[in-house]
C-alpha cells in the first residue's frame, strides 16, 4: 500500500471529493425514488420488515456521513474529520448484516413463486462481501489519507449497484438479455463506471492508479465475472436456496 511516489494532494481533489458525493446522491435518488414513491402509496409487493427499514436508515447514514466528511475537509477541519470517522467503522457492520437481512427475506419472499430468483442471491452476497473488505481496508489505512479516501469512494461504488440496476437494470435486460454478459452488464456496469472514473482521475491527475486502487480493482473485477458464472451455474440454485433459507 506505499504510496511514497503518489502525490498526496492535487488542486481538483476537493472538487473531485464533491462532485463524487452529489453523482452518488443522484444515482440513489434516480434509482430509488420509484420503489420508496411506491412503498408511500402502499403499492410495494409487502412491507417493508424491520431490517430492511434499518438497512435503508444505515445505507442513507454512509451517505450522509460521506457528505459531511468531504465538507468537513473543505473546511479545514481535520480533527471533526477524524471524530466522525469512527461512525464509519460503525455503519460496515451494520450495512453489510442489514444488507444481506434484506436480501434474504426478499428471496423468502419472492422464491416460492419464481425459483430463478434464487439466482440473483450471488450479486448482493459478492457486493456485501466486497464491501465489507474494501470499507475495512479504509477504516485499517485511515493515516494514509490518499489510499483511505480511495477506498472509502471504492467501497461507496460498490454499494451503489442495487440504486443503479432499479435505475437502467429493466433496459438493460430488455437490450442484451439473460445470458452471461447481460447478466454482467445489468448487475456490475454502475458500480464499475464509478470505478472507472476513479482510476481515470488518478490517470489524469498523477499519472498513476494510486496502489489502493491498484490492489483493490482487479479482484472486484474478477469476482463480478465469477458472479455471473456462478449465477448461470446448475448448482447455484440450491445452495443459495440452503443459505437463504427458502423452503424447498
Amino acid at each position: 500500500m506505499a504510496s511514497a511516489n503518489f502525490a498526496i494532494w492535487h488542486k481538483a481533489d476537493r472538487n473531485f471529493a464533491l462532485a463524487f458525493v452529489i453523482a452518488a446522491w443522484a444515482v440513489v435518488l434516480i434509482g430509488f425514488y420509484p420503489a420508496v414513491s411506491g412503498r408511500w402509496r402502499g403499492e410495494a409487493d409487502y412491507a417493508a420488515p424491520a431490517i430492511l427499514q434499518v438497512h435503508v436508515f444505515s445505507f442513507v447514514g454512509w451517505l450522509c456521513l460521506l457528505t459531511g466528511q468531504v465538507m468537513l475537509i473543505r473546511a479545514g477541519r481535520r480533527e471533526w474529520h477524524r471524530k466522525f470517522g469512527l461512525g464509519a467503522a460503525l455503519l460496515i457492520p451494520l450495512l453489510v448484516v442489514t444488507g444481506l437481512g434484506a436480501e434474504t427475506y426478499s428471496q423468502r419472499f419472492y422464491s416460492p413463486q419464481s425459483p430463478g430468483n434464487l439466482r440473483f442471491f450471488i450479486f448482493p452476497l459478492t457486493t456485501m462481501v466486497s464491501f465489507a473488505l474494501v470499507a475495512v481496508a479504509a477504516i485499517w489505512f485511515r493515516a494514509n489519507t490518499t489510499a483511505h479516501k480511495r477506498l472509502i469512494m471504492l467501497g461507496t461504488s460498490l454499494i451503489l449497484v442495487a440504486a443503479f440496476n432499479r435505475w437502467w437494470g429493466e433496459g438493460i435486460y430488455e437490450m442484451m438479455g439473460d445470458e452471461y454478459w447481460g447478466t454482467l452488464v445489468r448487475n456490475c456496469i454502475g458500480p464499475d463506471l464509478m470505478i472507472a472514473v476513479l482510476l481515470l482521475y488518478d490517470l489524469v491527475t498523477r499519472c498513476r492508479v494510486h496502489p489502493a486502487l491498484a490492489i483493490a480493482v482487479p479482484p472486484i473485477l474478477a469476482a463480478q465475472f465469477a458472479e455471473a458464472a456462478i449465477y448461470h451455474s446448475d448448482w447455484w440454485p440450491g445452495v443459495a436456496r440452503t443459505l437463504a433459507g427458502v423452503p424447498g
